[in-house]
């Protein structure tokens, strides 16, 4: 398994296609994220990126290349991940993204007014896509409690 690097960003070259809010793309060891303009600010992709760097970079999350995201999502399957838009009094002042992680799901709960519903409905299509024919692998009992 190769150690991911997940990045997001927002679009300033007009990429994600018309109708879309979301283009993702991938190549071995990256994924990037990529917003249309004022479907996430800029901050929230900067606390994502911090966060995921952190999981990545510590092993706690991996990415299999082989396997393929047009796999029918199977109905076993034990992990959920998912982003959740959350009104602002549920976070601390200075942060628009929290991950809560436990066995078996992670999810990240986002600030309102810093994800638009449309965006956070397709990044988690995407997630329930990759999940489930087991692109990302959640490496829970191999952490070391970082």
């Amino acid at each position: 398994m190769l150690m991911p690097e997940m990045r997001y960003e927002i679009d300033t070259e007009d990429r994600v296609a018309p109708g879309r809010v979301l283009l993702l793309t991938q190549e071995p060891g990256l994924v990037v994220g990529t917003y249309r303009p004022g479907h996430a600010s800029e901050i929230l992709c900067e606390q994502l990126n911090s966060v995921c760097r952190h999981i990545f970079r510590h092993g706690l999350w991996a990415q299999r290349w082989g396997a393929d995201e047009g796999t029918e999502p199977s109905e076993h399957a034990l992990l959920k991940v998912r982003f959740e838009i959350r009104p602002a009094d549920a976070f601390p002042k200075d942060l628009v993204c929290l991950p809560q992680e436990r066995p078996g799901e992670f999810v990240w709960l986002i600030r309102e007014h810093h994800m638009s519903q449309q965006a956070c409905d397709e990044t988690n299509e995407h997630l329930r896509r990759a999940v489930k024919a087991g692109l990302w692998v959640q490496r829970w009992e191999e952490r070391d409690d970082v």
